[in-house]
């Protein structure tokens, strides 16, 4: 099999699975679509139209929105972007979700900012990302010793007269070494 080939293969894998993320999103969307209408109308039921999936979403909460209330813009708009990834949990954020606030907010921003931001902290690896949604990294809270600063090591007055005795002997060595060159 041809590099070609191989390449071409692997794309359209990378492909189908972001089809299939973006497929599964767009399901969840129309679920919170249809949650949000059924409290519009003050019931908890889903409407005669609404079959399958949705029925057993109608109950979920989305905790999403208080979560975000809590990610303030400092100014750094790749700072917020991991905030907001970091606020989302465990149910993670899709570029959608990040752009959303954005938006909500009327922060300024480029057209691939928010794309270019997530792939940056994903090489960073100060996210994770697993089909089409970006995660937090978890960091394991180090042992107290672990983060202290190594104590510096000093030297003795005895232990640098001795290296001073040793780099003058070096040196004396040294230039008796090319003076009987020299002759």
């Amino acid at each position: 099999m041809s590099q070609l080939t191989k390449s071409l293969t692997t794309r359209i894998q990378e492909l189908t699975a972001s089809v299939a993320a973006q497929t599964s999103e767009l399901a969840a969307y129309q679920r919170l679509l249809q949650i949000e209408l059924a409290k519009e109308r003050g019931s908890t039921q889903p409407s005669a139209g609404e079959t399958g999936p949705q029925k057993q979403l109608v109950s979920t909460p989305s905790a999403p929105p208080v979560a975000l209330a809590s990610v303030t813009f400092t100014g750094n708009k790749t700072a917020l972007v991991a905030d907001i990834v970091r606020s989302l949990g465990k149910a993670g954020a899709a570029p959608k979700d990040v752009e959303k606030v954005f938006t909500d907010r009327k922060i300024k921003r480029s057209k691939n900012l928010i794309y270019n931001t997530l792939s940056y902290l994903v090489a960073q690896k100060k996210l994770q990302r697993r089909d089409g949604r970006y995660f937090g990294v978890m960091i394991a809270p180090a042992s107290p010793t672990a983060g202290a600063a190594p104590t510096k090591r000093r030297i003795s007055p005895e232990g640098i007269k001795r290296i001073r005795e040793a780099v003058k002997k070096r040196w004396a060595a040294k230039r008796a070494a090319e003076r009987a060159a020299a002759k």
